[in-house]
């Protein structure tokens, strides 16, 4: 009995000051401190500056060896392209969307919050280091479900328009993708690590993005606040279906996924709550830039959100007592 509400404690004191901050975001927009134009403001800073420059900070001072982790990659590709096949065929086949629109729905539902609540929550559950493992999915999501989504998105719309399938349109869709900041990030701290960039690289260098950096939990969830605020739920088939897909259904999968590959103690955990964290801003941004299932695409960012408020939680138990070498 001490041991489990030794847990509960462990819990609450790891996962409440990353729901408060979120709180406090949205109350800001409820008393008029920030506009929901904010949103965009914030959203930008996130994914533009202070999480690229964490990255960065965190994969240049990191070993190679800790980057390259093989088996950990292997791992959260393979788990996240298995719910990739599960969300598309049930978008496409059961709920009979359009491809633009299972494009859409499915990316909402894989691609995980890693910037938003990724990194704040796992920085201040499990310490610093596991940035590592955040840009390693970065890493992932940018060479392989971004640029399908996008190829997927600019398919339909050729076919639309009546134009033709072309490989330059699997190259804009990938570079499109590696040129984001956050990917990039990632590679420019590839090179300081490999090359021992720490050594020659001037510290004024390390000192901006450091800089930067220690803004990213307090800005991220904020943002992701913002972001919930006036969001209203129209409950419906497609929407219920795609959140039991998302808030239930991969974290389930995530499980199973760390027994299936032997992975165990912290980066088990780095795996699953990666993979369980809600909808990334992201996703919700690229579908209003394509004008597809806007109002699905908020409502998935805002039920899964909430839904964490438990889910994060009861994952963070059930591993404590499960997953060997969770302590």
């Amino acid at each position: 009995m001490n041991l489990i509400w030794f847990a509960v404690g462990k819990v609450i004191s790891s996962c409440l000051p990353v729901f408060l901050l979120i709180f406090l975001g949205w109350f800001c927009v409820q008393k008029g401190i920030f506009t929901k134009d904010s949103k965009k403001l914030l959203s930008g800073l996130v994914s533009n500056f202070v999480f690229p420059a964490l990255l960065f900070v965190h994969t240049s001072h990191a070993k190679p060896s800790q980057i390259f982790n093989g088996i950990w990659m292997i791992a959260f590709f393979c788990t996240m392209s298995f719910l990739w096949i599960i969300c598309f065929l049930t978008n496409k086949y059961i709920l009979h969307k359009e491809l633009k629109s299972t494009a859409m729905n499915t990316m909402l539902c894989c691609f995980p919050n890693m910037g938003g609540m990724g990194v704040p929550f796992l920085t201040l559950m499990l310490g610093a280091a596991s940035t590592i493992s955040v840009a390693i999915a970065n890493f992932v999501v940018a060479l392989s479900l971004i640029p399908m989504t996008i190829f997927l998105l600019e398919l339909c719309d050729t076919k639309l328009s009546g134009g033709k399938v072309t490989g330059d349109m699997i190259f804009s869709a990938v570079k499109n993708s590696l040129m984001k900041p956050m990917f990039l990030a990632v590679i420019l701290g590839l090179i300081v690590s490999i090359t021992d960039g720490t050594k020659w690289l001037p510290h004024f260098v390390f000192n901006t993005f450091d800089i930067m950096s220690n803004a990213c939990n307090f800005i991220s969830l904020i943002a992701v606040g913002v972001g919930i605020h006036g969001v209203k739920l129209k409950l419906s088939k497609p929407l219920m279906i795609n959140v039991v897909l998302k808030s239930f259904i991969t974290p389930i999968v995530a499980l199973i996924s760390v027994y299936l590959f032997g992975i165990t103690g912290i980066e088990a955990e780095e795996l699953v709550f990666l993979l369980a964290m809600p909808t990334a801003s992201t996703a919700v941004i690229l579908a209003y830039n394509w004008n597809v299932e806007q109002e699905q695409a908020s409502s998935i960012f805002f039920a899964s959100t909430v839904l964490s408020i438990f889910i994060l939680p009861t994952l963070l138990l059930i591993m404590d007592f499960t997953v060997p070498g969770v302590a």
